[in-house]
């Protein structure tokens, strides 16, 4: 049947769909009613679910006030902002601070003085470029490690010159024997401070004899004692201190030890080295008295030669510089090899010979492979070796347990192959030399993704290579990044070979004059970030622009400790700064530290024991213990450590048995001190030791710190004030009453009623609602017992007002969290009683996950909802067949209606027949 094109009947007139639609509405109102009610639940649900996220806000705001680190909260001001910013932890003891800030954190950079005329055209060198992290040899011992660990006492001492000029030396600051000589050398006197076989050295250039040569200890402290110089009065140009107890592992107080030197095999035997500079003059200058490399430089120093002698710029070899103004050569010789051990053979126009790296040992037996390479270490991975003749080896560090230098070199010579590892000549590595003699070349391969001989620089294809004197085969592995410059190189290229290495980053920096130089810097931050740079067969003219080097601060705190921090990159994350006994030195009284009795007992590798008695033996200070266990006539040595963390003892017995330290009885003195124990193997000062020491210092624990950040230094100590900070707590506090402020809020307009109009809020009656009021009114209101001393809400500044939202008293909170700081914590904080415990459980059972009361109905009117769904689905589609229907019946009616009509006009249509008569 076709559709009608109308909704009018055609025949009757009849407004068929009009007349359908006012039938169907009719019919429509139970689901219309249906659909109305479920509209309302949709409502509520809504509503509910408001009050529900309104609920887990309050909940939310309350669990904020559960850290009890919130009451504890501190800050921090500092004097001088420009200089030095601070911020404080909860664990900060307040009060007074006083920083000193002796050292700003440098990252080692170096630039090419040598300029460019283009980054990108071939340079035309040939020659080999070297990134070292270590092998300098400005070294100074730390004075905290002199004196079998007992330090030099800070002070002041006072030195008279043989002219009768004297000056007071302030050695408060010096941390190491270069400071000591520094500040001696800068002094208002004609005096220069040098050292020698162990002892400083006290030179008079003077040229009078008025009076002696003096030094004097001012005040009550042992700074001149300790340094060697006590008692010091000489009629003499020259004075030696007394020798100085040296650390295990050092052997001379300042420089390095020739016998360090030329990889290990030592610069021991130089005789005489002759200089004659540009404008004639000369010398010949006896090194052989020389044991370091700073004597070295001390005695050409004193030549009398229009020269400056110091170290190179990468501080691996030295440097002569010519300041005669001649015109003729600046030539250095000796009669046999004593130049060119030295690295300073040179007949030159220039002014300047720049010494060739002489190579201090890095490496020996017992070098850690985790310490290699600047400390990156070595992969524990495995490795194969085939030699000349095919034979394969294979290493593998990590199965083998392979750790030092030591067992890697005896497992390759152990290895299949027929090859010989041994540490390399420049002693900064390993070498491995093939025996076989086949026609095959020598190749070292990582295994799989492994990285062990790539990081010990063996991993490749040997070469032919001068060593001992003798051609052979070899892969000798370094840690130095060492970069092959071609003459194709430009300084752009140089620079990305600089960067496919370990240590460095490099750069091309475009001068004032348009000209390009070389610039690179180190990727540690530091001193640990120090790099030594050389070339060989070209020259950039390097230039150190900045050495790397930790900074430096002196934290005074309110007992007049001070205690030293160093940081990489200046900022100071100095863990519970201030608290009692953190800092030790010599003076510092057993009893303040609560040690008053007891002993203890030491036995040292070789089985041997000694024993102390603090209280019998009258010993009342940590220097004093620390000297009374260094005179025990066992293997062990004593020192306090240089950051006052406690006391460490180092085993020096080299037997095969522990170095074990205990308290006898009841003693608490090792306890107290950090060395009770066991010893382990660890490295100290660069030297691997057995030993007991205290466990690090917690600087780097920021958590409840005090946290000090070094701008730039200052002549005048920065004061820091810690005082407690309420901030947080009240901001925690107003959260809670804003979110709870809230929730009342969305209460009232969803339950609300009006009279005049009768009208009502959605969950007007609701028992939900009812039960949200009634727990937080009594919860807020009533006592809250079990948390402490404080058992309201008012007592902290909080009150409900008529309207039922929360007031709070800024200022009474304040107060009383200054006063009653603990019951505060414990009233917000008690576990199951405390009012943030009871907020979240009030919190869990209205809108918890787990059949709370709002969660619970919402899940009841979402059942309501989709069974009302259902029907309203039911309703729309018997409606829809109702609607069809009717349309039928009135087409149907059209149609019989306009058969009547059709009907009645051919009845109409019907003539009479006629008759004739």
């Amino acid at each position: 049947m076709g559709r009608i094109q109308s909704s009018v009947g055609l025949v009757t007139g009849t407004d068929i769909l009009g007349t359908v639609e006012q039938l169907m509405q009719i019919s429509a109102q139970p689901r219309d009613r249906l659909s109305a009610q479920t509209e309302t639940l949709r409502q509520e649900q809504s509503a509910v679910n408001s009050l529900m996220a309104m609920v887990i806000g309050v909940q939310l705001a309350g669990n904020g006030l559960g850290s009890e680190a919130l009451y504890h909260s501190k800050s921090a001001s500092s004097s001088n902002k420009d200089v030095l910013s601070a911020t404080a932890g909860e664990n900060v003891e307040t009060g007074d601070y006083s920083v000193r800030t002796l050292a700003t954190a440098a990252t080692h950079s170096v630039s090419s003085r040598r300029r460019f005329d283009s980054a990108e055209e071939a340079l035309g060198f040939e020659g080999k470029l070297t990134v070292a992290p270590e092998g300098f040899l400005d070294q100074s011992a730390s004075l905290a490690d002199l004196n079998g660990g007992r330090g030099v006492e800070a002070g002041t001492i006072r030195i008279t010159d043989r002219s009768g000029a004297s000056a007071e030396i302030d050695l408060s600051d010096a941390r190491t024997v270069d400071d000591v000589i520094t500040a001696i050398n800068d002094a208002d006197v004609d005096v220069r401070a040098t050292t020698v076989d162990g002892a400083f050295r006290l030179i008079d250039e003077t040229g009078q004899s008025t009076s002696n040569l003096i030094v004097e200890q001012l005040g009550s402290d042992e700074t001149a004692a300790d340094l060697g110089l006590w008692g010091v009065n000489e009629a003499s140009d020259s004075v030696t201190g007394a020798a100085l107890e040296l650390p295990d592992g050092v052997q001379t107080l300042r420089g390095v030890a020739l016998d360090e030197l030329a990889g290990g095999a030592g610069l021991d035997s130089l005789t005489t080295l002759d200089i004659t500079l540009s404008d004639g003059s000369s010398a010949s200058v006896d090194l052989s008295s020389a044991t370091s490399t700073s004597e070295v430089i001390d005695l050409i120093d004193a030549a009398g030669l229009d020269l400056i002698v110091g170290l190179n710029d990468a501080r691996n070899g030295l440097r002569i510089r010519d300041v005669s103004g001649g015109s003729g050569n600046l030539q250095i010789d000796s009669a046999d090899d004593t130049a060119s051990a030295l690295g300073l053979q040179a007949d030159t126009t220039d002014d300047i010979v720049v010494g060739t790296n002489l190579n201090r040992q890095l490496v020996t037996a017992d070098t850690k492979l985790e310490d290699m390479n600047g400390g990156a270490g070595i992969g524990l991975s495995g490795f194969t070796i085939k030699d000349s003749a095919g034979v394969t080896g294979a290493i593998n560090l990590k199965a083998d347990q392979i750790s030092t230098i030591g067992e890697l070199v005896d497992a390759i010579n152990d290895s299949s192959a027929d090859v010989t590892a041994s540490i390399n000549e420049a002693g900064d590595g390993i070498q491995v030399i093939d025996n076989a003699g086949g026609e095959e070349a020598l190749t070292i391969t990582d295994g799989g993704s492994g990285t062990a001989a790539a990081d010990l620089g063996i991993a490749g294809t040997a070469t032919e290579q001068t060593i001992g004197g003798q051609t052979v085969s070899a892969l000798v592995g370094t840690q130095a990044d060492v970069i092959e410059v071609t003459a194709e190189d430009t300084l752009t290229s140089i620079a990305e070979k600089i960067n496919n290495g370990r240590y460095a980053t490099a750069g091309i920096r475009q001068n004032d004059d348009g000209s390009f130089s070389l610039s690179v810097r180190s990727q540690t931050a530091g001193e640990s970030g120090q790099l030594a740079i050389n070339t060989s067969g070209f020259n950039l003219d390097l230039d150190t622009t900045s050495i790397g080097q930790d900074a430096l601060i002196g934290v005074t705190d309110a007992d007049g400790s001070e205690r030293f921090y160093t940081s990489t990159d200046g900022v100071f994350e100095i863990g519970d700064a201030g608290s009692a006994g953190s800092v030790l030195g010599s003076l510092t009284a057993l009893s303040d530290l609560g040690i008053t009795s007891g002993s203890l007992k030491i036995q040292d590798s070789t089985g041997a024991t000694g024993a102390v008695n603090i209280t019998t033996e009258g010993i009342t200070s940590v220097g004093a213990l620390v000297d009374r266990i260094n005179a025990l006539d066992i293997g062990v040595t004593a020192s306090i450590k240089e950051d006052g963390s406690g006391v460490q003892i180092i085993d020096n017995a080299g037997g095969d048995e522990d170095l074990v330290i205990e308290d006898v009885g009841n003693g608490i003195v090792a306890s107290t001190l950090g060395f009770a124990g066991t010893g382990e193997t660890q490295t100290i000062d660069g030297v691997e030791v057995l030993a007991v020491t205290p466990e690090e210092s917690d600087s780097s624990d920021s958590s409840g710190g005090l946290v000090l950040t070094v701008k730039e230094l200052s002549d005048e100590a920065i004061k820091v004030t810690v005082g407690d900070n309420p901030d947080a707590a009240v901001n925690a506090v107003k959260r809670l009453v804003t979110q709870y402020n809230t929730l009342v809020d969305e209460v009232g307009k969803l339950s609300y009623f009006d009279s005049e109009t009768d009208e009502v809020g959605l969950l007007f009656g609701s028992s939900e609602v009812l039960r949200i009021e009634t727990g937080y009114s009594r919860l807020i209101s009533g006592q809250i017992r079990g948390a402490g001393d404080i058992q309201s809400l008012g007592q902290v500044g909080l009150r409900l007002d008529s309207e039922g939202k929360l007031q709070f008293d800024e200022s009474k909170f304040k107060d009383t969290l200054s006063e009653q700081r603990e019951s505060v914590v414990d009233f917000f904080t008690t576990d199951d009683t405390g009012l943030v415990a009871r907020m979240d459980s009030l919190g869990e059972r209205l809108a918890g996950d787990s059949s709370s009361l709002l969660l619970t109905r919402t899940q009841t009117l979402t059942t309501q909802i989709e069974r009302n769904d259902q029907r309203v689905e039911y309703y729309n589609a018997r409606l829809e067949t109702e609607r069809e229907q009717l349309l039928l019946q009135f087409i149907g009616m059209e149609e019989a209606i306009a058969k009547l009509q059709g009907n009645i006009s051919a009845i109409e249509s019907i003539q009479p027949i006629e008759i004739p008569e």
